[in-house]
């Protein structure tokens, strides 16, 4: 059966063939165009015709190379599908061949070689590894580039097909804009046509053979990806191999020196200088051991950065070519994802002072070590005569010479360690760089593009599918027991806010105490002063303490445990605990004879009307956060999120609702000032405006709001208590 894109190429290549300009003349030579603009000046004509002119050369030389470079790309384009399906099956055999082969162990191959060998051989692997992940850029910009190119396709004909109509329109008449046409103008749209003309044919010829391009560049992507990962693993082994083998060097020098200082006997000189030797080898051996960990990290850390700069190269080319389309939020989704966690290590400045200063230190042993014999001879004049033998003299000679051996490996160790230390410190903070760069670039695209189809009638009436769907594939059980778990394996940890939280419960009744007195305070002439009304409102944020409090420590739980889903419900926890704080809060200071009518003079019917709009609107914001929370951590499910979409559309609704209420009907609207009234209805239609932003796809988008639009809620709030409070300070004094 005839796919949708044969037909859709099809129907595209016998509209261009059906609007073929049958008007058009020849288009006129390059030389001949460029002959024209460099004896421009011969013409003598007026400077504003002139530049004129030189514009309509200018611009028809463009087109006509315009023109020559789509045919060079179409004669590639024939050159490359002619060879598709041959190189097609080279590659799935070849892939085939690569998962059958069975891999013979790094140490088996290269056991035999050095350290210097098999440094070279992974700078060789290394460069390798870099060619193959821009092979592989390449293959996913071929592949991605063929999903979509019938869509884009059809838009660029269409538009060409347009302007070729005009084009024609103007030749047949003879005028542009009622003006007759020159000869170079009619060049210029010969060119125009000319270079329209080759375009079409090189896209219907992309069309016709798109299958067999993404053929092509799904079966090179799949080949790349097994051999990018057999050559990472590659190269991680051949660093396995060559610390392996700088650590058995160091430690057969430290199994020596242990042996020498054996046999240094009774004589106290002779061991003393063995252990100084002995002291020495070990600190080659901790140089070694750290100069492996270094040379680990480093690896690591050249690979993380490799690869995001070649997915940092590869996203432009996406954004360009999948523009606004949803599989553009997919890739973007799927790369943030993938985004790695960075493990810096932050102690490397104060390591490479240390080096730098033992290195001092060590060069100055070796001054004194340059000359073995004198040093021998300077230890020998502290020494009583008749102790001094011919063999003791021999063995201080051999030691002094070992640690002068020593003393040489141990400062090319620490060159090695101090430059290993330096590039681990440069490439992380590159790899900082570009991961931010990065993210903030995926952020930003993700932020403006839709992450959902329109909510239109389809969707709709496919909401009861999707709905149960969504419920039935929702891991319940084993959500339910990551949760218990991460709740209860560290019980310990949490003690001390447990304490917080028994002892807040345990002093409720006094808190409620206190603040009766604080109330019965106000308005007394002895009594009453300014720091009455904060005493207060912090006793109102410690009884609202104890539930924020716990639903915060569950929330950090989950989040330390970050199995499965526990760390966005750990999120959503968290927020969770911070809107019941501040709701809980504003609805104690608006309990009846409480701090909003005995400290601010509000009036009584503001105040009852102010605690059940706080008390709705704070469900509300309960419910936005929580769903909030969760959603935007997965936006690869965004799409499918009939559920969440529900829920947010509801709380943006009853949002409005609120906000429209308390605009219109509080007991206090008419005394507002035009400023209230203004921010009040900017509010208002912000909710609105996120409502819609889901309608049209951008689920993401008005997550992100969200954040912003609870958190302002919340800072609205605050202040209007800070203003009511400074107002009531300033009465009192």
């Amino acid at each position: 059966m005839f796919s949708l894109r044969s037909i859709c190429a099809a129907a595209l290549f016998a509209l261009c063939l059906s609007t073929f300009p049958a008007l058009a003349a020849d288009p006129p030579s390059s030389d001949a165009v460029q002959q024209s603009l460099d004896k421009i000046a011969d013409r003598k004509l007026p400077d504003a015709e002139q530049k004129a002119l030189q514009q309509v050369l200018e611009q028809t030389l463009a087109f006509l190379a315009s023109k020559k470079d789509s045919e060079q790309k179409l004669e590639a384009l024939k050159q490359q599908l002619a060879q598709a399906p041959k190189q097609t099956s080279e590659n799935q055999r070849e892939l085939a061949r690569l998962k059958e082969s069975k891999v013979v162990p790094v140490a088996q191959r290269y056991g035999g070689l050095d350290v210097p060998q098999l440094e070279q051989l992974l700078s060789q692997r290394s460069t390798q590894q870099s060619d193959l992940q821009s092979e592989l850029n390449d293959a996913n910009s071929l592949a991605i580039t063929a999903q979509t190119r019938p869509e884009r396709a059809q838009t660029e004909i269409s538009a060409n097909q347009t302007r070729i109509q005009q084009i024609n329109a103007i030749l047949k008449s003879g005028k542009d804009n009622g003006k007759t046409l020159s000869a170079d103008q009619r060049n210029l749209l010969n060119a125009e046509l000319a270079s329209i003309n080759a375009l079409n044919l090189l896209r219907r010829q992309e069309l016709a053979g798109n299958s067999q391009l993404q053929d092509l560049g799904d079966s090179q992507h799949d080949l790349l990806t097994e051999k990018v990962a057999r050559q990472e693993q590659e190269i991680q082994d051949l660093q396995t191999l060559i610390n392996d083998k700088r650590r058995a060097q160091s430690q057969k020098t430290v199994a020596d020196l242990s042996l020498e200082a054996q046999k240094s006997g009774g004589s106290s000189l002779l061991a003393t200088e063995s252990a100084a030797n002995l002291k020495l080898s070990d600190y080659l051996l901790r140089g070694t051991d750290r100069l492996n960990e270094l040379t680990q990290q480093n690896l690591k850390t050249k690979q993380q950065l490799d690869n995001l700069t070649q997915t940092d190269q590869a996203l432009s080319e996406q954004i360009n070519v999948l523009s606004g389309s949803l599989l553009l939020s997919k890739i973007l989704y799927k790369q943030k994802q993938a985004l790695p966690h960075l493990e810096l290590d932050k102690g490397l400045a104060d390591e490479i002072a240390n080096i730098r200063l033992y290195q001092f230190d060590i060069n100055q042993q070796r001054e004194q070590m340059s000359t073995p014999t004198a040093y021998v001879e300077k230890l020998l004049a502290t020494q009583p005569p008749e102790n001094i033998t011919p063999q003791l003299r021999r063995t201080l000679l051999d030691l002094a010479i070992t640690r002068s051996d020593l003393l040489e490996r141990l400062n090319r160790e620490l060159s090695a360690l101090l430059n290993e230390s330096i590039t681990l410190q440069l490439n992380q903070k590159q790899l900082t760089s570009t991961a931010q760069g990065l993210r903030a670039t995926l952020d930003e695209q993700m932020f403006w593009i839709p992450s959902n189809k329109p909510l239109d009638l389809e969707w709709f009436q496919n909401i009861w599918p999707r709905l149960q769907k969504q419920i039935a594939t929702l891991p319940w059980t084993s959500s339910l027991s990551e949760l218990s778990d991460g709740l209860t394996q560290r019980p310990l940890l949490f003690l001390p806010l447990l304490l917080l939280i028994g002892v807040l419960t345990w002093r409720r009744k006094a808190l409620y105490q206190k603040l009766n007195r604080l109330h019965a305070d106000i308005g007394h002439f002895k009594r009453d002063s300014q720091w009455k009304t904060p005493l207060a409102l912090l006793i109102n944020v410690l009884l609202a303490m104890p539930v924020a409090l716990g639903l915060a420590l569950c929330g950090y739980a989950l989040q330390i445990d970050a199995r499965g889903q526990n760390a966005n419900l750990g999120e959503a926890l968290l927020q969770i605990a911070l809107a019941w704080l501040v709701f809980y809060t504003a609805y104690r200071v608006l309990a009846p004879s409480g701090v909003a009518q005995l400290h601010f003079r509000w009036e009584t019917a503001q105040v009852e009307f102010l605690r059940g709009w706080v008390r709705r609107l704070g469900l509300v914001v309960l419910a936005l956060v929580a769903v909030v929370a969760v959603a935007e951590h997965q936006p690869a499910a965004l799409a499918d999120d009939v559920l969440g979409i529900g829920v947010v559309l509801t709380c943006y609704a009853l949002m409005t609702w609120l906000l429209a209420r308390l605009l219109i009907s509080s007991p206090t609207h008419h005394n507002a000032s035009l400023f209230r009234k203004t921010v009040g209805v900017v509010f208002t239609a912000l909710p609105v405006a996120l409502f819609l932003a889901v309608c049209f796809g951008y689920y993401y988008t008005a997550l992100k709001l969200s954040d912003r639009l609870i958190d302002t809620l919340y800072l609205m709030m605050i202040w209007l208590m800070v203003e009511a409070t400074f107002v009531r300070g300033l009465s009192v004094a």
